[in-house]
């Protein structure tokens, strides 16, 4: 009962979004083929509020109220959920 009332509180009052952002780690090219192979990293971030977001430049603030920015040159891929 206590959860379901602090999930329509948080539902109502409070965004939560959890971010998660995939970088080229590593990009590895076969001469003999001439295919390119790449490697990705993961990194999540619980965020509160998002003011920009496009495929190269993310602004937001995380849940303890310090600001994040990511922004490079090269598109990164991204995924964005709202949890409340």
């Amino acid at each position: 009962m206590l959860d379901s009332i602090r999930e329509w509180w948080h539902g109502i009052w409070v965004e939560h979004y959890e971010l998660t952002v995939w970088f080229d780690d590593q990009i590895v090219t076969n001469l003999e083929d001439n295919t390119q192979t790449t490697t990705k990293s993961k990194k999540v971030f619980n965020l509160k509020s998002i003011s920009k977001k496009t495929q190269t430049h993310i602004i937001g603030v995380d849940t303890d109220d310090n600001p994040i920015e990511i922004k490079t040159t090269k598109p990164f891929d991204f995924q964005i959920l709202k949890k409340y």
